[in-house]
């Protein structure tokens, strides 16, 4: 009796976490990541950066922004790129950022990006427009034949 309860908890965890990740939101996130990948492999590295880095560009639209991070030396994860404005983290290794419960969320994207290729991240941040520590879930992927990581998240 235990195991069945047990087994329906996770199912409906899997079936919550599915559910993020075919949300309009969550396509919106996907589909910037992958327009800026598409971008840093045409117009390169300095081009892109610049660009994932404007706030009025078009990789910004609303609370969608890309972020992306250099993991070229281990157990590093410095950030070069953020579409929020927040230029004091440029620069900056992010590698032992945690959220609110002590998720060392920065790790999870990058790691996830470097050895999978892609994937979804759910973690907690304060949302600027409500102030309030809030769920979020962000796709990231490691951008083809560097060590970059591109990602881009939305509130739940």
């Amino acid at each position: 009796m235990k195991t069945r309860y047990l087994f329906l908890i996770v199912a409906i965890f899997a079936a919550q976490a599915l559910q993020a990740q075919t949300t309009p939101a969550a396509k919106k996130a996907k589909a910037l990541v992958e327009s800026g990948i598409a971008y840093f492999q045409k117009n390169g590295q300095a081009a892109a950066i610049a660009a994932f880095s404007d706030v009025n560009g078009k990789f910004r639209d609303g609370e969608y922004y890309l972020f992306m991070h250099d993991a070229a030396k281990p157990d590093t994860a410095v950030c070069v790129a953020r579409g929020d404005g927040n230029k004091a983290l440029i620069g900056k290794d992010m590698w032992m950022t945690k959220d609110s419960d002590g998720v060392l969320y920065i790790q999870k994207l990058v790691l996830t990006g470097l050895k999978s290729g892609t994937g979804w991240v759910d973690y907690k941040r304060t949302n600027p427009e409500t102030k309030k520590i809030e769920a979020k879930s962000s796709f990231v992927a490691r951008i083809p034949g560097t060590e970059f990581t591109l990602g881009c998240g939305f509130y739940k």
